[in-house]
């Protein structure tokens, strides 16, 4: 199963939270990742199974960059409140370099991510497709299999 990396700014979670419940059932069929504080709060508001891993002042943001090098990971949504200066709010400039390094669809705002989170239903979408196609063994309509 793929992964998505979901992270937010304190100031945009509310923002992420609203996207996860529109597009439910797109986010059902990935293994999400998140830092402990913000995975919690996404857990509680959507009900849907979030791994946590360590806070991002403790260097959850640096595992999940790591993770990012590993190709297991399908997209990032990180939505980033370029305004804050809080210096315990994980740093977009990591994320930036290691998604375009290994080519990893990155979403930054809530714009792109509702983007980024079609793209990825309409990929599912034809997943499924082609699994059923090679299910039927090929068969053309009609057309007897021995």
């Amino acid at each position: 199963m793929r992964t998505l990396i979901l992270l937010s700014h304190q100031s945009k979670t509310r923002q992420l939270i609203k996207l996860m419940r529109k597009h439910v059932a797109v986010f059902e069929e990935f293994r999400l990742v998140s830092t402990s504080e913000t995975g919690e709060l996404l857990e509680a508001e959507t009900g849907l199974e979030i791994t946590h891993i360590f806070p991002a002042r403790k260097g959850g943001d640096i595992q999940l960059c790591g993770l990012v090098c590993t190709n297991c990971i399908a997209a990032v949504i990180f939505l980033n409140d370029p305004l804050s200066t809080d210096p315990a709010e994980p740093d977009i400039a990591q994320f930036l370099r290691a998604c375009d390094t290994n080519n990893v669809p990155l979403a930054t705002n809530v714009v792109t991510a509702h983007a980024l989170v079609g793209w990825l239903g309409r990929n599912l979408d034809a997943a499924g497709r082609a699994g059923e196609a090679a299910a039927a063994g090929g068969a053309e309509a009609g057309e007897v299999v021995q």
